[in-house]
């Protein structure tokens, strides 16, 4: 049920009425998404507690006709483009829809990171964002090494190896992707897409594994959860085409 959503919405409605009385706001709430009366109310102060809505006396002095209106977080979030991290409901329904075969733990990774921005813990949705993205690569790696055979050798190693950073490992991969490039489908492993997951990769870790410890600002964490989901759906995407790949060829006995 897509409460929190819905909510916002609904305020954002012209002339709608906000009013804090359980006959304006909320039962236009258990209306719109046929929610209980509790979860109703939950759910406004739980938008009120991350900063995305308030309560507006408007110099009322009976509460119940006090409004309920967008903080400018809240308003960003309505207006937002299809990943707003500000919306976390709307932004993980995209994602199960757009990326239906990302990894769980990518996808759990993912839903940390949302709640982890939304508390105002930057550096944590960064870290959060990095373990996703560095899930979804090792799918690719481990797949066009099933893919490709004694030809990803080097790559292999690196993965293999566990004393190899996610660093070496990314750079292999790419290394061994560069020249197949112009051969795979719908742009897949282009190169802005390998820069992004990059870019990922490194935000909490140098070149040798190491933790940075840099800080992290809201526009950086926002900047990061807007790209990374359409990234790591064409990272995904192109682990399944490797996937198919090595099926393909072990049905014909390739080795």
């Amino acid at each position: 049920m897509q409460i929190r959503s819905q909510v916002l919405k609904l305020m954002a409605t012209p002339h709608a009425d906000t009013r804090f009385h359980d006959a304006c706001l909320p039962q236009a709430i258990r209306a719109a998404t046929g929610c209980r009366s509790h979860e109703a109310w939950e759910t406004l102060w739980a938008l009120l507690a991350d900063g995305l809505i308030y309560l507006d006396p408007e110099r009322q002095p009976a509460s119940d006709n006090w409004r309920w209106k967008l903080s400018e977080r809240g308003r960003r979030a309505v207006e937002g483009g299809p990943w707003e991290p500000h919306d976390p409901e709307g932004y993980l329904r995209r994602l199960r829809r757009q990326v239906p075969n990302l990894h769980p733990v990518a996808y759990q990774y993912m839903q940390e990171a949302l709640q982890s921005f939304n508390a105002g813990c930057y550096l944590a949705c960064s870290v959060m964002l990095g373990v996703a993205a560095e899930q979804v690569f090792l799918g690719v790696a481990e797949a066009m090494v099933a893919a490709l055979g004694a030809s990803a050798e080097k790559l292999r190693k690196e993965l293999d190896n566990p004393k190899s950073s996610q660093n070496a490992r990314f750079q292999a991969l790419r290394a061994r992707l560069e020249p197949m490039r112009p051969a795979l489908p719908d742009g897949l492993g282009d190169n802005l897409t390998m820069d992004a997951v990059a870019d990922l990769l490194r935000i909490t870790r140098n070149e040798a594994g190491h933790p940075r410890g840099r800080a992290v600002d809201e526009d950086t964490a926002y900047t990061h959860l807007q790209l990374a989901a359409r990234y790591l759906g064409k990272m995904t995407a192109l682990a399944e085409h490797f996937t198919q790949q090595a099926a393909a060829r072990s049905s014909t006995g390739g080795t």
